[in-house]
């Protein structure tokens, strides 16, 4: 491994544990553990989602969302809707409350996001745009 990976490689960490800190952070105050928030927050990006694809977008296996899928319909955050598309499988969807603190999560992440960013030029947010993409499709080549 080359200095500049290493380089790199510290940097991943670094910022890792201050963005998971940061968000530990701003997760306690909503009583839900961040595995549960996450569930939340990709269904609010993404939609009503199979629990197959919920459970590849976590990476996590489905017997795990399922346990998670539960406990959020029970605290009426998320509901199994039928699939338009395929009358065989459901839907996990938010409800109106779900999609309240949703949203509030989100715009603490738009916020943060903002504040991180607020110091670069338009070209070299397009820059971290792009890079940012490239290093998460890269994830799919490490499994």
């Amino acid at each position: 491994m080359s200095t500049k990976e290493m380089d790199i490689n510290k940097l991943l960490v670094e910022f890792y544990e201050r963005f998971s800190a940061w968000e530990h952070h701003i997760v306690e105050g909503s009583g839900l553990p961040l595995p549960m928030m996450h569930t939340l927050e990709l269904l609010g990006l993404y939609g009503p989602m199979r629990m197959t694809d919920l459970a590849e977008k976590l990476c996590i296996s489905t017997g795990t969302l399922t346990v998670r899928v539960d406990k959020l319909a029970s605290d009426g955050l998320v509901e199994r809707i039928a699939n338009p598309q395929d009358r065989r499988s459901l839907l996990i969807s938010l409800t109106s409350q779900g999609l309240e603190i949703f949203k509030e999560h989100d715009r603490a992440h738009l916020d943060m996001t903002a504040k991180l960013t607020s110091n670069l030029s338009a070209d070299d947010k397009a820059t971290l745009q792009r890079l940012l993409g490239q290093l998460t499709e890269q994830f799919d080549t490490l499994a």
